[in-house]
């Protein structure tokens, strides 16, 4: 395929914290790129996801919460730079009240750069949670805010309404040369998204107050007998009290933890997986 053949488009995708913009991204790619979890404001930076199709490559970039982005100027002087350089802005909400109100702050960066954006489009999630009379009323509000290209309503549990939203974006795609290979999918590295994963289950599984920028790293990953691999990993904790917490009652939270993330890494890496996780505090000073 020649250069002149391909299309490109960049989109950004902002909501507040658990409106489920990860679950888009994961969804759209086909395979998980952004971790998931209950637990507010678990991404804590940009995530690409990439999506080339026949002559034409989407870009998706996942961002942190709304509620991160404003409270965190590192994080929001990252999201400036995406948002600078992206052709579509999609706004998410779902069927909470709080998903649907607008933060001034937003409205006013928004009403400063919308220009930059070729379109902007509102997408409901959980619709199937949503009444379809209170559908246009939600609609007509946000709007009344914030004046959207096109609304897409969409059920991400069900997977309904992402055809349509996915037909529209590729229709956005204007002449360009790609900016990853044919097969790039990602910006997280394989050790990086390992890490993701048991970080992903630590929140699903630990129910006390750990910090959501909780740190994991994958030290390395080894080839073992029968074409398995070896994944070994340390959690770096803050305070001595979060230890028992993850360990749970006779070790049983980590083991499911451990179960869990394991599972999940053998369908990402198609391989047999050992996984070791050790428990480590941070030294303070």
């Amino acid at each position: 395929m020649s250069d002149s053949q391909k299309k490109l488009l960049k989109a950004l995708i902002v909501g507040k914290p658990n409106v489920g913009k990860s679950t888009l991204l994961n969804s759209l790619v086909g395979e998980k790129v952004s971790i998931v979890s209950r637990k507010a404001q678990t991404t804590q930076k940009n995530t690409t996801g990439v999506i080339t199709k026949d002559n034409s490559q989407l870009i998706f970039f996942d961002t942190p919460g709304l509620n991160k982005i404003e409270k965190n100027i590192r994080i929001y002087e990252t999201f400036k730079t995406v948002a600078e350089n992206v052709d579509v802005l999609i706004y998410m909400v779902d069927n909470t009240k709080k998903s649907q109100s607008i933060d001034d702050q937003f409205r006013n960066w928004l009403n400063n750069n919308e220009n930059k954006f070729k379109k902007k489009i509102l997408i409901i999630n959980k619709i199937d949670c949503i009444e379809k009379v209170n559908l246009f009323e939600i609609t007509k509000k946000i709007n009344g805010v914030i004046n959207f290209d096109e609304t897409f309503f969409i059920s991400l549990s069900k997977k309904s309404g992402m055809e349509r939203f996915l037909n529209w974006v590729e229709k956005q795609a204007y002449s360009n040369e790609w900016l990853f290979q044919q097969t790039y999918k990602s910006n997280i590295s394989k050790k990086n998204f390992l890490s993701e994963l048991t970080r992903e289950k630590v929140f699903e599984y630990i129910h006390e107050e750990i910090p959501y920028n909780l740190e994991i790293n994958t030290d390395y990953i080894e080839p073992s007998g029968n074409k398995s691999l070896k994944v070994y990993q340390t959690v770096w904790l803050n305070k001595k009290s979060y230890k028992p917490i993850i360990l749970g009652k006779e070790g049983k939270s980590i083991k499911m933890i451990s179960i869990q993330a394991r599972q999940d890494m053998e369908k990402f890496l198609k391989s047999k997986v050992h996984l070791f996780i050790k428990l480590k505090i941070k030294k303070s000073g």
